[in-house]
């Protein structure tokens, strides 16, 4: 359930700048060191560590205290949201380790040995849940949500080794479904807004922003191509309303695969004067922006305002 994801990024995010506002080295915090910097290490170190504990703790206590416990067991959920929590999970690993990647570096660790061990970081962290699923009685241990995280790593490590930046940037979006706000769904997708952001699968959206500027060969189109404006590939779907358990199978009905096609902001690639502005724009960019996009789904070919 990718809603566990989100809140445990939060976490590791309120985490880490608590702890990385203390290490301002030479009047510059976000450039990354040349060398090993024992105060940013430590810094890192206590981020992942005591953002890990902290996150962990607050899962248990609160997304798993009122599940009733039972022995490790294996579930199989490949088929259900249309693989929409997969999706999630892969955006969660993937944001964790290019962040923990990044990270590495920035203390001054080598690089490739900062892509492995963020890389691996990043993988362990998200997965881990994995063990408090597999002791729920209403879920289990899913090896497709394991391979969804080894997915979403896997492309953090395949960006940084081939071209030593996040040129394929895994993203995601959120607009409201017409199912948030039904009275009928709220058990199933709350009755507020940061409820619906989390678990309305309907509105959610995941996508594929490839960095044009990067790919293109040198040449005087290259020069004048806007560095932030990319191509993405997205993906999501609709009809998700549950009832998995239903013996009549009938979701596979109601149910249904969306495709997208659209142009794509990449905000890491606006640079300002201020360095605290741009390391915010390069947060930002794992968020898509809602921008103008063609819809492919069972319907035929369609156009949405934003998505």
């Amino acid at each position: 359930m990718n809603q566990r994801f989100l809140l445990l990024l939060c976490l590791f995010l309120l985490v880490g700048s608590s702890c990385l506002a203390q290490l301002r080295v030479n009047g510059s915090l976000f450039m990354p060191d040349s060398v090993p910097n024992r105060a940013r290490t430590i810094g890192v170190n206590s981020f992942i560590g005591g953002g890990y504990v902290i996150s962990m703790t607050t899962l248990g206590l609160a997304w798993y205290a009122d599940e009733d416990l039972g022995s490790f067991h294996f579930f199989d959920d490949s088929f259900e949201w249309k693989q929409m929590d997969k999706m999630g999970h892969a955006y969660g690993s993937f944001l964790t380790s290019s962040w923990f990647m990044g990270l590495n570096q920035w203390a001054g660790m080598p690089r490739r040995k900062a892509i492995v061990l963020g890389s691996l970081q990043g993988f362990l962290s998200v997965s881990s849940i994995e063990l408090f699923d597999a002791f729920g009685e209403t879920w289990g241990f899913s090896w497709s949500d394991v391979a969804a995280n080894a997915t979403g790593a896997s492309l953090a490590v395949l960006n940084e080794s081939l071209w030593g930046e996040q040129r394929i940037m895994y993203k995601w979006n959120y607009l409201p479904s017409p199912y948030a706000g039904d009275p009928d769904f709220e058990r199933l997708f709350g009755n507020n807004f940061a409820e619906w952001l989390l678990k309305d699968y309907n509105g959610q959206s995941y996508w594929l922003s490839l960095r044009v500027h990067s790919f293109l060969p040198e040449s005087s189109f290259k020069d004048h191509y806007p560095k932030w404006l990319n191509l993405a590939v997205g993906y999501g779907a609709y009809g998700l309303e549950g009832g998995y358990d239903d013996p009549n199978g009938s979701w596979t009905t109601r149910e249904y695969r969306q495709f997208y096609l659209s142009l794509d902001f990449d905000t890491s690639q606006i640079h300002t004067r201020s360095q605290t502005l741009n390391f915010l724009l390069g947060a930002l960019n794992y968020i898509r922006i809602p921008l103008p996009t063609v819809r492919f789904d069972k319907y035929g070919v369609g156009m949405e305002a934003f998505r």
